[in-house]
């Protein structure tokens, strides 16, 4: 639903277009298949460093007194951290992403069914990945409620799609959509929901499937044949 509604401005924003022109659903488990490899390339081991650290430091030397909660609950905003809370919604994110996969490949408009689809490959990545680390690595939640807490599934799902709209919309929509992911990763840390260092690694891993759906290095080629020119996609 969040997603659906920035439909008009993605289509009329920065003229990113996927190396990947294919959006048609049986196409999308090669894209995965062959945005896998890349997976540590570009800025992503920075991402992982950066971020793994910044989560170590907290989860060693402050995740034991759980400072964090305490000055955000004082700054009396419920409203503000119930809509962070409803923005990291997987199902509020996957509707958006699907609904401009959807409408752009019925409307014609290719670029947003681009859209569509790299987001929704990114939350398939980022579920997948969240939900496997969850129960391979097993932590009780600071509310005492159950052992899922790391990393945060909310803040993830709503740092995965950010660099999917800033790419394809530019800092008009993507300084936002960060901003709307960090007030996730807040609202998770003020409700209890998770340490701080559960929501950096939901962050940092998030922008790296975000990145990943993105991938470029499918480059277009065209190849020779008997008697025939073919133009055709190279995937590197």
């Amino acid at each position: 639903m969040a997603l659906s509604l920035l439909a008009g401005p993605l289509s009329a924003g920065e003229p990113f277009v996927s190396a990947d022109p294919d959006v048609s659903l049986a196409h999308f488990p090669d894209k995965i298949l062959s945005d896998l490899p890349h997976a540590l390339e570009g800025p992503n081991p920075w991402i992982l460093l950066g971020g793994g650290s910044l989560a170590a430091a907290d989860g060693f030397c402050l995740d034991p007194h759980n400072p964090w909660p305490a000055p955000l609950q004082s700054l009396g905003t419920p409203g503000l951290w119930n809509f962070g809370n409803f923005y990291g919604e997987g199902w509020v994110e996957g509707f958006g992403s699907l609904g401009c996969w959807a409408w752009g490949g019925f409307s014609g408009d290719r670029r947003l069914a681009q859209f569509g689809r790299d987001a929704s490959q990114s939350l398939l990545m980022a579920t997948l990945l969240v939900t496997g680390l969850k129960y391979a690595l097993p932590r009780e939640r600071p509310d005492g409620s159950n052992n899922l807490s790391f990393p945060s599934g909310h803040t993830i799902t709503a740092f995965c799609v950010a660099p999917v709209i800033a790419r394809y919309g530019g800092d008009e929509l993507g300084i936002p959509a960060y901003a709307l992911a960090a007030l996730t990763g807040l609202a998770r840390v003020e409700g209890e929901h998770h340490y701080l260092s559960d929501v950096l690694v939901g962050a940092t891993l998030g922008v790296v499937a975000g990145n990943l759906a993105l991938d470029e290095t499918k480059n277009p080629s065209v190849s020779l044949g008997p008697g025939r020119v073919s133009a055709t996609l190279a995937f590197n």
